[in-house]
């Protein structure tokens, strides 16, 4: 390499990619065939090896090898790879196939992982690539991220300039495709919306070349024409290139033009590694801690209290809870780190719906070894005991939340919880925290609660003042606030207007099938209410429908109902 080149160092380019505006990228990102080696795609100095030799054979000459290529027009040629290709595959469906069995075995480097941490965090958001292989997007989906994809011509003038979402832009098309470009003939011009598109992404970015050659026309052949003109590539074209990387004559052209700069690279797993350490990055849990972002996916799965309600989804997590709970004895249960690899609020949610609520406070108690500050466990938890009738652990567990966070509302919560059945001190601790309630969602839960503590003792006047406070809205909470007016209402001998405000409930898309037994419960519809206590059963479980029955007001009259209790003890 000689110094007819515009050159920089890698750590200058790492700046310019650094110092975009706000969020939006300086550069597009062009990745050649030279970056998916490491990956196992099989490179294409390698093919044309192939291809030598098998056309020596054919051509049944004499000549060792090496003389009879030196009398082949193509040999050496910057397009000795696509004539040759021509020559071995007569048609577009031998290519495709071919290279189709080039690609089937590679996996993303470390270098596409990287490349789509910085997609990620939108470092680029465009990716050009002549490649056939899928290494980029299949990298971005190991870490959840998904871009768009563009393989067809037809399809890449719907893709807009300004959109947010990371944009892969094959520019010779895929290999799922018949109509991949691969020969001199085919890659000799872009077709007309992939080169309106290229066109137009480089007005507003400059552009990184890495680990491609420069050495079919279609690609180059705009390109130079771009950088000869005003108005494209405002921040200028770096490319990368190994030390010893061969400069054929195309790209040794390009490079003298004077906005085209040369950056000298070790390889590009190196290069994506260092930029990704130079902007300060780091990678997914995904990658990192992959034991921990599997367990995170797990815990999605399903509510705390259960969510399942389908026989095929409960017979195959039910397969899945026997894995995991093997799974558990490899890991020991003494360190934090424990939480981090096991899903135990998974593990719990299946416990409680099948009404062991004490086997879920286990696994809950497991999962705050790792997640001592997470709320939403320190509430289930709560609710485990007081569902198992372990009311000194619920009070213990709320104590605990209370001094993590005491300008927070969520330990006088959890202590209103704990001390369900003493509602005078229930109704003190939601009194003492309603001063840290701080969102809407928390104003609502506060007034919630306080309205059933009051229902259940028997202050129905302080109840219908507290409900008239709430707007009219889609939220479950204010529906039950609503539903604990209606029984104070009843209480207070005005019927008629129960029973009206609990009609229109009934007519609310919010009101879930939980809820809806309750305002059968105050209606004395028996029959109603058992239905939805059985539609209940699949999303709030055993455990808590049992609580429910056993301690809740509405349901004083139906404890030691058989037909009752049949209907929330299975699905």
């Amino acid at each position: 390499m000689t110094e007819k080149y515009n050159r920089r160092e890698k750590e200058h380019l790492f700046n310019l990619i650094l110092r975009r505006s706000g969020d939006t990228p300086n550069f597009a990102i062009l990745i050649g065939a030279g970056a998916s080696i490491s990956s196992g795609a099989k490179p294409a100095c390698q093919m044309i090896d192939e291809w030598r030799h098998q056309l020596h054979n054919q051509s049944r000459s004499t000549d060792p090898i090496g003389k009879w290529l030196e009398k082949q027009d193509w040999f050496n040629d910057d397009d000795e790879y696509s004539m040759l290709f021509e020559k071995v595959y007569d048609q577009p469906a031998q290519r495709r196939n071919y290279v189709e069995e080039c690609v089937k075995d590679a996996r993303p480097s470390w270098g596409y992982i990287y490349l789509s941490n910085l997609i990620a965090y939108n470092f680029f958001n465009v990716i050009f690539t002549p490649n056939f292989d899928d290494l980029i997007n299949e990298a971005c989906s190991s870490i959840d991220h998904r871009p768009i994809v563009c393989a067809h011509d037809s399809a890449v003038s719907t893709i807009r300039v300004t959109s947010k979402r990371a944009k892969i832009i094959k520019l010779h098309g895929d290999f799922l495709y018949d109509t991949i470009k691969n020969t001199l003939k085919e890659t000799d011009s872009l077709e007309k919306n992939m080169q309106d598109k290229f066109l137009q992404f480089s007005k507003e970015y400059g552009l990184v070349v890495v680990g491609y050659g420069g050495n079919d026309a279609s690609i180059m052949d705009v390109l130079t024409s771009l950088v000869r003109s005003s108005g494209y590539f405002p921040h200028g074209v770096y490319w990368c290139l190994k030390k010893d990387a061969k400069i054929g004559r195309k790209l040794d052209r390009f490079l003298q033009r004077e906005n085209v700069y040369l950056v000298e690279i070790d390889g590009f797993d190196e290069l994506m590694a260092e930029l990704h350490e130079h902007l300060g990055l780091t990678l997914p849990d995904l990658i990192r801690d992959p034991y921990k972002a599997t367990t995170n996916k797990l815990n999605r799965f399903t509510q705390m209290t259960g969510g399942i309600s389908n026989k095929i989804i409960e017979k195959d997590m039910g397969e899945l809870q026997v894995k995991i709970k093997a799974y558990e004895g490899i890991f020991t249960t003494q360190t934090p780190l424990t939480g981090s690899y096991v899903p135990f609020k998974f593990l719990a949610a299946t416990e409680l719906r099948e009404g062991r609520p004490l086997k879920a406070a286990e696994y809950l108690e497991k999962e705050l070894l790792g997640n001592p500050s997470d709320t939403s466990v320190l509430r289930f938890l709560v609710l485990a005991y007081l569902f198992g009738e372990n009311d000194s652990e619920a009070l213990r567990v709320a104590e605990q939340a209370k001094k993590q966070f005491p300008k927070k509302y969520i330990g006088y919560s959890l202590m209103s919880f704990a001390l369900f059945k003493e509602p005078e001190k229930s109704l003190s601790s939601l009194e003492e925290g309603q001063k840290f309630a701080e969102n809407q969602s928390e104003i609502a839960d506060l007034l919630t609660e306080k309205s059933y503590v009051l229902l259940r003792l028997r202050r129905y006047d302080e109840v219908l003042s507290l409900t008239e406070k709430l707007p009219v809205t889609e939220s479950s909470d204010y529906a039950i606030a609503k539903i604990n007016r209606c029984f104070a209402l009843k209480g207070l001998g005005r019927t008629s207007e129960a029973v009206k405000l609990a009609d229109e409930l009934l007519l609310r898309p919010e009101v879930d099938s939980y809820n809806r037994a309750l305002i059968y419960a105050l209606l004395d519809k028996k029959k109603e209410m058992i239905t939805e206590l059985k539609k209940a059963y699949p999303e709030d479980g055993k455990s808590y429908l049992t609580h429910a029955v056993k301690h809740f007001v509405a349901f004083e009259a139906y404890r030691e109902d058989a037909d009752v209790m049949k209907a929330i003890s299975s699905s």
